[in-house]
């Protein structure tokens, strides 16, 4: 490890490998060790659409968040960095002089052609071009075999996933992460993040309590945008937060959250965007000034989705067999259906006190609506560009 630099494990490999479920495996192994360590889904931190001319893959764009991310981990205490996500360079590979903050290990995660289909297809998603998209998660997987820019390949064909991290630890003994070095350094210093976003631009935080729909309804109104011509972004907070251990100072990590999702406006407003939509659990005035006080420069609207007791406990027990989109770290795909009725519960006693603070500039009522239908009325009541772009 070069002093100073924060050590980076990256798993990288075409869609549908498992780049997502062995770096959070990784993270986790980590965590319950004792290592004060950071995760992030590098493929959540790019959608800023349409890309620049000069950045058409938004390589750039990831590299440039990736590494104020990892600059603001290490100022919460982190000593390590796991991220799982594509990389779409195949020939310059992941670009490091934009992380320079950042020791990056590259592992590549491989498999056979009709492996790699074979999971993909399993993930459960729905595509209206399945022939197609599978064409190209082949052509991906032969790109990457054809690449050399990893530091480690790691073959997976056969090797069933709880498996792969070993291998992955097998394949690079020498990360910093790995060893008992790292365990044995003292906490560092917090609350030194960078400075806040000096980017103007419309910025539209949705929240909520638990099963709601922010991150659906979020994303399908970022497409609306999208379909409105203008150029936007987009961020799940939960993504942009996942450090261990917890930090006192920081309950929720919403500091690090707010500095990181500054950050990222920051990159996505250079890049030519206007609108940034971001969705997470914002559950009172102070943690929302925490956000508010990141931008000083930007519009910021707070909008609070609702549902009734009845629509958030179905939405809830559907989420614990796959009833979203299959988020690395979600809480409740798997869980017994004790345990998501107490989540459910819990929800409902969030959205109580949510309704007695009035939290939030606009509030929707997504109770027996689709998500289009919520984000149509969100689009409304903000008085932002609707599907038609009016």
């Amino acid at each position: 490890m070069t002093d100073g630099l924060v050590p980076v494990l990256w798993l990288c490999g075409p869609a549908g490998v498992g780049k997502s479920t062995v770096s959070w495996q990784l993270f986790n192994e980590l965590s319950q060790a004792g290592v004060d360590v950071a995760f992030a889904d590098t493929d959540q931190l790019c959608m800023c659409y349409p890309a620049p001319p000069e950045d058409p893959d938004r390589e750039q764009l990831k590299a440039r968040n990736l590494g104020a991310m990892i600059s603001n981990y290490q100022a919460a205490g982190a000593k390590c960095v796991v991220l799982g996500g594509s990389v779409l360079d195949r020939v310059r590979g992941v670009r490091r002089a934009l992380m320079p903050g950042a020791d990056v290990t590259v592992v590549r995660l491989r498999a056979d052609r009709d492996e790699v289909v074979r999971r993909f297809v399993g993930r459960g998603d729905q595509w209206e071009d399945l022939d197609e998209l599978l064409q190209e998660v082949r052509d991906e997987a032969d790109g990457m075999d054809r690449s050399d820019f990893a530091d480690a390949c790691v073959e997976t064909t056969g090797v069933p996933a709880a498996q792969v991290a070993d291998l992955v630890r097998d394949s690079c003994p020498d990360w910093p992460g790995f060893s008992d070095t790292i365990r044995q350094q003292g906490a560092s210093a917090a609350n030194a993040y960078p400075e806040v976003s000096d980017a103007d631009g419309r910025i539209l935080l949705i929240c909520g309590p638990t099963g709601v729909g922010k991150s659906t309804i979020a994303f399908r109104l970022y497409m609306q945008y999208l379909n409105a011509h203008l150029t936007a972004g987009y961020v799940d907070l939960d993504q942009i937060g996942f450090i261990s251990p917890a930090r006192p100072h920081d309950p929720g990590n919403h500091q690090l959250k707010a500095r990181n999702l500054a950050a990222m406006w920051r990159n996505c407003h250079a890049a030519g965007a206007t609108h940034l939509v971001a969705a997470g659990p914002v559950e009172n005035n102070p943690e929302l000034q925490t956000y508010v006080d990141a931008f000083p420069a930007a519009t910021i609207t707070l909008c609070r989705l609702h549902a009734g007791p009845d629509e958030l406990t179905r939405r809830v027990m559907s989420r614990g067999d796959g009833g979203s989109w299959p988020q690395p770290g979600d809480p409740l795909r798997g869980q017994s259906a004790e345990y998501l009725r107490a989540v459910a519960d819990q929800a409902i006693s969030v959205d109580g006190a949510f309704e007695r603070e009035h939290l939030g500039t606009v509030r929707i009522d997504t109770s027996g609506h689709t998500p289009d239908e919520s984000a149509e009325f969100i689009a409304a009541a903000t008085g932002w560009p609707n599907q038609a772009g009016s």
